[in-house]
């Protein structure tokens, strides 16, 4: 919308406008002043300067009347005034800009004017981010409590916007916006250059760590290819907020802790390992295990201590780390113990076997254990992978000469089709010992 549809859209609202066309007038551009920062990028300024280069100066800027000091404070076209300075960046002596003159009333109703005006411009305007419109209803209803104090809600703010730019906004979304102004700056720049959505926004003031939500949007920023919409930003804000849990839950564990040490009690978190620093996790090390039996008993071990977990149940630990020690080691010592018992139960139990004459039942065992499941299967006409306990049926009715045989099929069988024999000249001697043909099992060395 041009500042001539500007000014006609707000006299059809019954507001007084005294711009005209004819009152724009050449102003030099060090005469004008923005008392607040922009948002505007570079290249936003760098392409206004090529169009103002190409085409000039289509619509004029509106600025207010003049000061004591002669100079004039900018209203709405910031980025025309910017693209002229950046034009002029190497010979700005003398430079001017056509304005458009209005006299703004003075004070706080002069201001709610101003914003006014800026928000009408931008209302109509292509693609204005989130942040930036944000940041002028945050000014206006900021305006509108100083002037009507309580009073001024934002269903006031609702409908004066209504009335200004014919577009309606709900008390809720206005809110949303707002929101996002409490955003911390870093934040507010991130969501301004990427020009981000209001929802994107709102999904970032979800986590309330200034640090996090920094991080957050950073993460973002630095990878545009993988957060190109709400839905994945959201995802990723989910692990922040995840983490301000996990932070919440450790200060309130902290906190009863601190209650129970000061009632004379030894206290060991119980965190996840990932959120211990290297502190705790070699207290939680060195008290990690179970009571000796003796501290539970009668009165009890005056240095038994608590391992507080998540849910604050209390587990009884040895707070004492020599007895600690010696309770470790002790178990370790009959946990050795119960390990020699094993082994030498083991050995005799295999000495049993070994001393057995050979029978059937010897190389059954050696069939199952040095044939694999599916050759065996094949071997005995079952089809390849016959289930282990028919397999075993099946073993079991055979007798010690069809067991002895079918081992011997299997080394055979390994021995000519073998591509790697582990000795040298076995292939050879194999060949000459059972009469193979020379051309068909020595084809690999021949060649």
């Amino acid at each position: 919308m041009s500042h001539e549809e500007n000014g006609e859209h707000l006299r059809k609202r019954g507001h007084v406008v005294v711009v005209d066309k004819a009152a724009a007038v050449e102003i030099p551009l060090d005469k004008i002043f923005w008392p607040d920062s922009t948002d505007i990028t570079e290249q936003q300024i760098k392409d206004m300067a090529l169009s103002l280069m190409t085409t000039g100066q289509i619509h004029a800027i509106v600025v207010d009347a003049a000061d004591a000091q002669g100079k004039h404070l900018g209203v709405a076209g910031r980025l025309r005034y910017e693209g002229m300075k950046y034009r002029w960046r190497n010979d700005p002596q003398g430079k001017t800009i056509r304005c458009w003159i209005r006299r703004f009333k003075s004070g706080v109703d002069g201001q709610i004017e101003i914003k006014t005006w800026q928000l009408v411009e931008n209302k109509h305007r292509r693609e204005v981010p989130a942040m930036q419109q944000a940041r002028q209803y945050r000014a206006l209803y900021d305006l509108m409590r100083q002037k009507h104090g309580e009073q001024a809600t934002l269903n006031t703010l609702a409908t004066q916007i209504e009335e200004l730019t014919g577009n309606k906004e709900s008390a809720k979304t206005i809110q949303h916006y707002l929101e996002l102004t409490k955003l911390q700056p870093r934040t507010q720049e991130i969501l301004t250059g990427e020009k981000l959505s209001l929802r994107a926004g709102l999904e970032f003031a979800r986590v309330t760590d200034p640090k996090k939500q920094v991080k957050a949007a950073e993460d973002v920023q630095k990878r545009p290819d993988m957060y190109q919409n709400v839905q994945s930003i959201k995802y990723h804000v989910e692990s922040f907020i995840e983490e301000e849990r996990r932070d919440r839950q450790k200060h309130r564990l902290e906190k009863r802790a601190e209650q129970l040490r000061k009632e004379g009690k030894t206290v060991i978190l119980e965190l996840p390992y990932s959120d211990m620093s290297d502190k705790e996790r070699e207290k939680y090390e060195i008290f990690y295990g179970e009571v000796p039996e003796e501290c539970k008993t009668g009165a009890g071990c005056p240095k038994l201590g608590v391992q507080l977990s998540g849910n604050f149940q209390q587990k009884p630990i040895c707070a004492d780390k020599k007895c600690h020690e010696n309770m470790q080691r002790k178990q370790g010592q009959k946990h050795a113990q119960i390990q020699r018992e094993s082994k030498k139960k083991l050995e005799e139990e295999l000495a049993k076997v070994y001393s057995m004459p050979l029978d059937v039942r010897h190389w059954r065992i050696a069939l199952f254990s040095l044939v694999d499941t599916w050759k065996l299967s094949e071997m005995l006409g079952k089809g390849r992978g016959g289930k282990d306990n028919a397999l075993w049926n099946a073993v079991s009715a055979l007798s010690l000469e069809e067991c002895q045989g079918l081992l011997l099929k299997k080394a055979v069988e390994d021995a000519v089709s073998s591509s790697a024999w582990g000795k040298e000249g076995f292939k050879e001697w194999v060949v000459k010992e059972f009469g193979l043909t020379r051309s068909l099992f020595l084809k690999e060395e021949e060649e």
